[in-house]
């Protein structure tokens, strides 16, 4: 059975894109945090329902966060402390994106790339010697 950590917050940034329903787009690489090549919103539903849940599963589908709609946003990790990481990276990417709307929207990556960044997160940043 694998266990997973979930940090659940409402920061600002992710709170309005949730209000909006509008997802954070591929508009810089960390948004590959999130497990996929954006971060989609679940579709709204009554908090501590059922149906919410079940419609954060549904959206998830093997990512690492999303925005619920309305609501505001939850992140996993096989660690607390990384769930928390993934959280607060996808509150920044949200402040990113807010902040490119002022300005007249961003500059998207494409699929492709988004798929080369994916790809290249399985192997970034520093590992152990057993690794």
């Amino acid at each position: 059975m694998l266990t997973a950590m979930i940090v659940h917050c409402h920061g600002r940034h992710s709170t309005i894109l949730a209000c909006a329903h509008r997802e954070i787009p591929p508009l810089h690489n960390m948004v590959a945090v999130s497990g996929g090549p954006n971060v989609p919103v679940a579709p709204y539903a009554t908090f501590g329902s059922e149906e919410l849940a079940e419609g954060v599963v549904r959206t998830l589908d093997g990512r690492f966060a999303c925005l619920m709609a309305n609501h505001g946003l939850i992140a996993l990790g096989p660690k607390l402390s990384v769930a928390m990481a993934i959280a607060e990276e996808i509150e920044e990417q949200g402040a990113v994106y807010c902040g490119t709307l002022a300005i007249g929207g961003p500059q998207l990556l494409d699929r492709a790339e988004m798929d080369r960044i994916l790809k290249a997160f399985g192997q970034y940043g520093q590992r152990d010697a057993q690794s």
